[in-house]
């Protein structure tokens, strides 16, 4: 009984003073009285947002204005052109060039006698003309007929239409032989002809004609298909065949047929 008056004795003292030393400042009294001193503190030195100081304005450095000048385009220059290999464009003309320019045409044509009066050179009309005339058709060794035209070409005496060419007893018409022989070289190829000066409005024309590079007379004449005419140019041509035995002469012919043709 004693004891438990002993113990309820200190239970009323430990409580009683624990409710009185609150009120004194302890260990932990006074560590949280520093945190709350040094917030309070805090608070008071921080100023708040409403009186932070405003920033001064910055001051920009005065900007430096310059005054439009006018230019004399009177003194300006003009620059040699560039020798570029480009296209040089084309620049306006200066004020007077074009007066300048009608009066030196002027002057040259007041110098110089009037065009108009001076009677033209007429065109030189002496020598041959040449034509073409489109798919002949041999007539016979030395005529070709293209449509209206006839030609006759120079130089080329053709057989007669009855001489006659033999090879042992047989024997046929040497002209219808000629013509056959010519007719398959022209092939209707067309034929260039130098038209003599007189016979520009002829319908019959005498002439030299070619076929490219070949001449039709020569050739002709130096396959052995007609004879070459007194005097004309393809007397070696024929000499050349009869020696060779072409054509004609690698048969016997009529004497009296060959004298009528001219051969």
């Amino acid at each position: 009984m004693q004891s438990l008056r002993i113990a309820l004795g200190l239970l009323f003292l430990v409580a009683t003073f624990f409710l009185i030393l609150p009120a004194e400042p302890t260990l932990f009294a006074a560590h949280g009285g520093i945190e709350h001193a040094a917030i309070a503190t805090a608070e008071t030195v921080a100023p708040s947002p409403a009186e932070k100081p405003a920033p001064e304005p910055v001051v920009a450095a005065p900007v430096r204005t310059i005054g439009s000048t006018p230019i004399e385009t009177t003194a300006l220059t003009r620059l040699p052109p560039v020798a570029s290999g480009a296209a040089t464009p084309r620049t306006a003309e200066e004020p007077g060039t074009q007066a300048a320019a009608a009066e030196v045409e002027t002057a040259a044509t007041e110098t110089r006698p009037d065009a108009a009066t001076e009677p033209a050179p007429a065109p030189a009309n002496d020598g041959p003309a040449m034509r073409v005339f489109a798919r002949p058709i041999a007539v016979d060794a030395g005529t070709l007929k293209a449509g209206e035209f006839t030609l006759v070409v120079a130089g080329v005496a053709p057989l007669a239409s009855d001489a006659r060419c033999t090879d042992g007893a047989q024997a046929w018409p040497c002209a219808t032989r000629a013509r056959t022989a010519l007719r398959s070289w022209l092939r209707g190829r067309s034929v260039l002809c130098s038209v003599p000066p007189d016979a520009a409005d002829a319908r019959e024309i005498e002439a030299s004609c070619r076929i490219g590079e070949e001449d039709i007379g020569e050739w002709v004449v130096r396959n052995g298909w007609a004879h070459a005419a007194p005097g004309s140019r393809y007397e070696d041509a024929e000499r050349d065949a009869r020696e060779a035995r072409r054509g004609i002469w690698a048969y016997g012919l009529d004497e009296e047929v060959t004298a009528r043709s001219g051969g």
